[in-house]
């Protein structure tokens, strides 16, 4: 399934999921490794519109555990953090997943979901589920799960339009990236309909942070140094400097979006050692640039403006890797701008 879904298509699918949501009995969600704004909020706006229907055993898991930029969500306590699950259930809803490896294999879907709802808005994805909605076109899964609700008549709660929001203003970058879309801000429309605390949520995601990310910013950007004519900004994290800042990986939010502030720049690459010791690889891109096609061949995925993987070897090793994938997609656009 690609481009975009129609209307009629779309609302055949999510009759199919409000078939299963009602016959269900148990429920199993997941969204994918180190969740962010958009699978934490189609979590729980999901497990309210369960609860809606009178469900009460309903289980939900991810690898790790909600950022701590996220915990002021409603019920975000309501997510638990596994490596494995082995009950079984009736039906499993997964977001955000482009295969079934991407939520970290925290369940076998095939022998421990009698249904499985697979529920996605990447371009690259696979039809696990026995109900796949899957739209590149949306903005989010938060977008999609609006018309859910939309759908089954029940108009939005505060708390499941603060849910929805958070992941729709997160998965846009605030509105302004290109999936950004008329039917996002119609969508923003009918979730601001339902009062939620705008300022406040903005605040909580983007006008807060602890000293620790602070000084992890100021390290990460005196790494800063450019590339490919002044086209390419690289900024590095190694374990120690996360030592130096006493911070974390999920402290790395928003850092990579420093380098596309610079004008010449398209291309922002964050380039970080894990504590497993592998490096993941980040990228952000404006204009025409597509990054999801860089990452594609090293096994990566996520949109045409942020991608990401993750791979083997030293940081400087890594680097030099994906600069030359860069080097050779520049002269490819460059050629095909002629």
């Amino acid at each position: 399934m690609s481009g975009k879904l129609n209307p009629q298509k779309r609302n055949k699918l999510i009759d199919d999921i409000l078939r299963e949501l009602r016959q269900g009995r148990t429920f199993f969600m997941a969204g994918h490794e180190k969740p962010d704004g958009d699978t934490i909020g189609s979590e729980l706006a999901m497990d309210s519109l369960l609860r809606r229907f009178g469900k009460r055993s309903i289980d939900i898991y991810n690898r790790q555990p909600v950022p701590r930029y996220l915990q002021f969500m409603p019920n975000c306590r309501r997510i638990k953090t596994a490596q494995r699950v082995s009950k079984t259930y009736d039906v499993a809803i997964i977001f955000e997943c482009s295969n079934q490896d991407r939520m970290g294999n925290i369940i076998d879907l095939k022998k421990q979901a009698r249904r499985v709802i697979n529920i996605d808005h990447h371009s690259i994805h696979t039809d696990f589920g026995h109900i796949n909605m899957i739209d590149p076109s949306a903005s989010s899964t938060s977008e999609l799960i609006f018309h859910v609700f939309d759908r089954a008549r029940y108009r939005l709660t505060l708390t499941e339009a603060t849910c929805l929001y958070v992941g729709l203003v997160t998965d846009t970058g605030r509105f302004q990236q290109d999936n950004t879309t008329p039917d996002s801000h119609a969508v923003a429309v009918r979730l601001l309909e339902a009062k939620i605390p705008v300022a406040d949520i903005s605040r909580n995601l983007y006008g807060t942070a602890p000293v620790s990310a602070i000084r992890l910013l100021g390290i990460a950007l005196s790494s800063l140094r450019l590339a490919e004519r002044d086209r390419v900004a690289i900024l590095t994290l190694r374990r120690a400097d996360f030592a130096r800042a006493g911070s974390s990986d999920e402290e790395t939010e928003g850092i990579i979006n420093q380098g596309l502030k610079i004008p010449s720049v398209v291309v922002s690459i964050l380039v970080r050692e894990m504590s497993s010791g592998r490096i993941k690889v980040s990228l952000r891109s404006k204009n025409s640039f597509n990054v999801n096609e860089i990452v594609r061949s090293f096994n990566g995925g996520g949109h045409r403006h942020a991608a990401g993987c993750t791979l083997s070897g030293s940081i400087e090793t890594v680097t030099q890797t994906v600069l030359r994938s860069l080097s050779a997609a520049f002269r490819t656009h460059s050629a095909s701008a002629r």
